[in-house]
């Protein structure tokens, strides 16, 4: 005579579908939040650090604060900043949203990439629009000026890593962290809610 183990120890197939899908929401909300992370991290180095002494020019000189010189080509604020949100949206997903939780680890490396990423985007902007200040160039010279503007983006990664990488890269290690910890947090709480749930009904 063969017996069948109790129905009431097997989780309920609505439990066992939702827990991924819960997982996909919390990863979803957790990457528009590291966008709009990205949006303000490059927003504010944009125009809180590379606008005072230790921000540079396209020539990788030093600027006073208030001296910006008129010669000085004018890059749109939002370009770098679109650019590294939506690089941080990218990231998140890969770095930090694994198949089981999100990482803690990878969620503060992903907004630590980020932090760092702002420098050559910021200074390749600022070197396009000195290449385009006087009308588009062919693309051969555009082309043929890319090796320096590479070069030059990273040394104004280099220098401003120097000058506020001790501040920059564990606060955004921080905030990474929190946010992982808070996509963590969203999933466990949705889980223990259903559970709860599905015990009442049974």
């Amino acid at each position: 005579m063969t017996t069948t183990a109790p129905s009431a120890s097997l989780p309920p197939p609505s439990f066992q579908s939702s827990g991924p899908a819960i997982r996909r929401i919390a990863v979803v909300l957790t990457s528009l939040v590291a966008g709009a992370v990205g949006c303000v991290i490059a927003y504010w180095t944009w125009r809180m650090v590379l606008r005072l002494p230790i921000g540079l020019e396209p020539d990788l000189h030093m600027i006073a604060i208030n001296a910006a010189p008129a010669g000085t080509p004018a890059t749109s604020w939002w370009v770098p900043v679109a650019i590294v949100g939506a690089v941080a949206m990218l990231l998140w997903p890969i770095l930090a949203a694994h198949a089981r939780r999100i990482s803690l680890l990878g969620g503060s490396a992903a907004i630590v990439l980020v932090s760092i990423l702002i420098f050559p985007v910021a200074a390749i902007c600022v070197e396009v629009a000195a290449i385009t200040h006087d009308g588009w160039p062919s693309i051969v010279e555009l082309v043929g000026a890319m090796p320096r503007v590479l070069v030059d983006a990273v040394k104004v990664t280099f220098v401003n890593l120097i000058y506020c990488g001790l501040i920059t890269v564990p606060a955004a290690a921080l905030i990474g962290l929190m946010l992982a910890a808070f996509g963590r947090m969203m999933v466990w709480t949705v889980e223990r809610a259903q559970a709860s749930t599905e015990n009442d009904v049974d």
